[in-house]
């Protein structure tokens, strides 16, 4: 045998071991895989949890609507005429020299009537009430002759009040700017409100104290 064929035959054979080796490797990672596969535990999918979103907790308003407010002067005393014959134009309201009027919604018809708030913004009793003159459905009417409007009466809480601090009539404010005469009488250094007190509000407006010392109710 010459030495080519001699090297021919032993690359042959060796190229055969490594083809039977490659074979036996294959064989045996299959033979691995399957068993991998079949001792592997059987995948379940996990289950949906549902998370419950607790609903908001609806709060309640405690808002009942402005309180303490007063009808335009010309209005009758409960507003059932006013209400009645109100049609929300504000003319009232645009009339008031001192802007003491607004407009305030009603949830019932979806107007927004004219109103009030004396202990905001005192009435000033015009003498010809251009708030009446501008009305013309009737919802506001003239008073009669020495006839005075009543939006409330003063109430006095003397323990605000600068008399009570210093012991002596110290202040007399809400007797002065009151307009009609002998409603507001001292007993010593306190002030007290009689029953002719119309609730216009120019007291509260004129006390110097905060908290107010008067209040119309």
């Amino acid at each position: 045998m010459n030495r080519k064929d001699f090297f021919r035959k032993g690359l042959a054979k060796a190229f055969s071991v490594m083809e039977e080796g490659v074979n036996e490797i294959s064989e045996t990672w299959k033979t691995a895989v399957e068993e991998d596969k079949k001792a592997e535990p059987e995948k379940i999918p996990p289950k949906k949890t549902q998370i419950k979103v607790p609903k908001p907790k609806t709060v309640k308003s405690k808002f009942k609507g402005f309180r303490n407010l007063q009808f335009p002067p010309g209005a009758d005393a409960k507003g059932k005429r006013f209400f009645s014959k109100c049609t929300a134009c504000s003319d009232c309201i645009y009339a008031c020299p001192y802007s003491v009027l607004f407009p305030v919604p009603d949830d019932k018809t979806g107007k927004h009537f004219p109103h009030m708030d004396v202990n905001l913004n005192a009435c000033m009793l015009c003498k010809d009430y251009p708030c009446i003159s501008a009305c013309q459905t009737g919802a506001l009417l003239p008073y009669k002759e020495n006839q005075s409007p009543k939006f409330g009466k003063a109430k006095g809480f003397f323990q605000h009040c600068i008399n009570s601090r210093t012991g002596e009539k110290t202040c007399e404010t809400c007797a002065i700017t009151c307009p009609i005469p002998n409603v507001v009488q001292f007993k010593g250094n306190k002030p007290n409100f009689s029953n002719d007190c119309v609730g216009c509000g120019l007291c509260v407006s004129s006390c110097p104290t905060f908290p107010k010392a008067i209040q119309v109710q």
